[in-house]
């Protein structure tokens, strides 16, 4: 894929917005949310080609998302063993969700909470659950932002594979090849420095706190 930093920081910014939906949802809606948060990803080809790029089907997610909504708060979810596997197994869960509108998301976060309220148990399931999803993300486009360095305008060529993301400037970019021809004057930098230095122990001179330091000395 083809992106340049400003659309990237749109895309984390918007991703952001999305995850904080999720975070913060009503027990009656969190469902809902969930679907637009899979569908933007799956819209986002930067961050569903990462996720394809490391997925690993969640072994028998229909009857663990069964068992954990009928123990009453005794089970929670797996959400795997390493960050990539989190984030892989995370978005399998909330896909799952997404598609399956009798789940009950509340009864999914029961576990980590223990209180009876499904607002809580919404909230847990987004803090214990979806947060560390979010972050994994996060991480992986600032990561991305930084390889791109500090140019807004130039196009790169995002290249995922095996979870690792490399960035290459685009080829309709053309590469200014200069030659600065400066002509340096010796004895007038010479005499710069001089007055410098004359104009710096004047001052020194004049602030008896700075006179009285130890470093207030010039060689």
């Amino acid at each position: 894929m083809e992106i340049n930093k400003k659309e990237l920081k749109k895309t984390s910014r918007k991703f952001r917005q999305m995850a904080s939906r999720v975070l913060n949802a009503h027990y009656n809606e969190i469902n809902s949310i969930i679907k637009m948060f899979i569908e933007y990803i799956e819209d986002t080809p930067i961050i569903n080609e990462y996720i394809q790029s490391i997925f690993v089907e969640y072994p028998n997610l229909q009857d663990e998302i069964k068992q954990v909504s009928a123990s009453y708060g005794r089970l929670v979810l797996s959400t795997g063993d390493t960050p990539e596997q989190e984030i892989n197994y995370v978005y399998q869960i909330l896909k799952y969700i997404s598609e399956n509108t009798s789940v009950q998301t509340s009864a999914l976060g029961w576990g980590y909470t223990s209180s009876k309220k499904y607002q809580d148990m919404v909230k847990e399931f987004g803090n214990r659950v979806v947060m560390p999803f979010v972050d994994g993300i996060n991480v992986y486009l600032s990561d991305i932002a930084t390889d791109m360095g500090y140019d807004e305008e130039s196009r790169f060529m995002i290249n995922v594979s095996g979870g690792q993301a490399q960035v290459n400037i685009s080829n309709d970019n053309s590469t200014l090849n200069a030659t600065q021809n400066i002509q340096v004057n010796q004895s007038e930098i010479a005499s710069l420095i001089t007055e410098l230095k004359a104009n710096i122990e004047i001052e020194l001179a004049n602030n008896e706190d700075i006179k009285n330091t130890p470093i207030a000395r010039i060689n």
